[in-house]
């Protein structure tokens, strides 16, 4: 019964792994006492609606939270360091927005192979880390490999900028420590969804890409239900009446875009439709049709683009399942993942 389960789950002393269920809180799994700094980044910026839902309002089976939780509790049990600040303590005290700027590491089984960097979503306010981040890491591990969360900067007006300093610096961070991590120095696929996505489709760019900022070209490129028509979403609020809702929520994700004076000038540097040529690495698109946050017309533009541009790709299209699917198990899309990774082992392979 629940009761009984949150009983047990309360005990911060208890040596007894506690039993995943959807019937727990999110405040439930926190004050466990048993995910040690993982704790913390359960949800970012956690409001109490967050902290005391069940874990089944997630999606507890079709998202893979389960497995992300178990995967936690081990990590955080072995007494190891897996939470890694990517700027240095006097940066970090220089710059109150660096302070908790961090990579989550998930070590695979088997060392010595390229790793997986996921950027979580959250739409620039805050990291939706368990289903698109820790639910990835867990299954990433599951098929050999090590995997990051990366943590960046949001909230800020414009934040899209600083988040992607912190993404490049993550890629930094791992490539001088790859022998620490035992991961493959200049190997690496990136992944990201939603605004997190955003972030991780730009390093294939003419303007803002991996060339610009001399990181290691990536082997891959996921996005899930990402991001790209910000000159339409413009001009649809330009032409919203001030009185309509909808005006201040797309105002609010686009001052995060292009500063609080947001123009077409300041959300053109991202606009990735611009900038993609044949250099692009190999992409993974997912997403689904009913999404309601993000539609599906992103997606489609870039299959367009890449279709062009003739870089190897893959578009999966579910027709439901929403946004912030996770693995999306039991629903049309399920084993986008072992997909994406399958595609990926079939483009290095056959460049020998």
């Amino acid at each position: 019964m629940p009761k009984k389960i949150a009983k047990e789950v309360l005990n911060p002393y208890s040596k007894k792994m506690i039993e995943i269920t959807p019937d727990l809180t999110v405040g439930d799994i926190i004050r466990s006492g048993q995910y040690g700094e993982f704790a913390d980044y359960i949800f970012t910026d956690m409001t109490p609606d967050h902290w005391n839902n069940q874990l089944s309002v997630y999606g507890y089976e079709t998202t893979g939270i389960e497995k992300a939780l178990h995967r936690m509790q081990e990590l955080a049990s072995d007494g190891e360091e897996y939470i890694h600040y990517i700027y240095g303590d006097e940066e970090r005290m220089a710059n109150w927005d660096k302070k908790n700027v961090c990579l989550l590491h998930f070590p695979g089984p088997v060392e010595n192979r390229p790793y997986f960097l996921i950027i979580p979503g959250g739409a620039l306010n805050r990291q939706w880390g368990l289903i698109e981040g820790q639910a990835i890491a867990a299954k990433i591990n599951e098929l050999g490999y090590s995997a990051f969360v990366l943590f960046y900067r949001t909230k800020q007006e414009p934040v899209m900028n600083k988040a992607l300093e912190d993404m490049y610096e993550a890629i930094r961070y791992i490539e001088a420590r790859a022998t620490d991590f035992h991961v493959l120095s200049g190997r690496y696929i990136l992944g990201g969804f939603s605004a997190g996505a955003i972030l991780a489709q730009e390093i294939g760019i003419r303007n803002l890409g991996w060339q610009q900022q001399g990181v290691p070209k990536p082997e891959m490129v996921f996005l899930g239900y990402t991001a790209c028509l910000f000159k339409e979403w413009y001009q649809t609020w330009k032409t919203l009446k001030n009185s309509n809702p909808a005006k201040e929520d797309s105002a609010v994700f686009l001052r995060k875009m292009g500063g609080p004076q947001f123009t077409l000038e300041s959300l053109e540097p991202y606009q990735i439709q611009e900038y993609i040529d044949e250099s692009y690495p190999p992409v993974y698109l997912v997403c689904n049709r009913d999404d309601k946050i993000v539609g599906v017309e992103s997606t489609l533009c870039l299959d367009h683009c890449f279709t062009e541009m003739q870089v190897p790709h893959i578009t999966r299209i579910g027709r439901a399942g929403g946004h912030s699917f996770g693995l999306e198990n039991g629903l049309e899309v399920e084993g986008w993942l072992e997909e994406a990774v399958r595609f990926w082992n079939d483009m290095t392979s056959s460049k020998g």
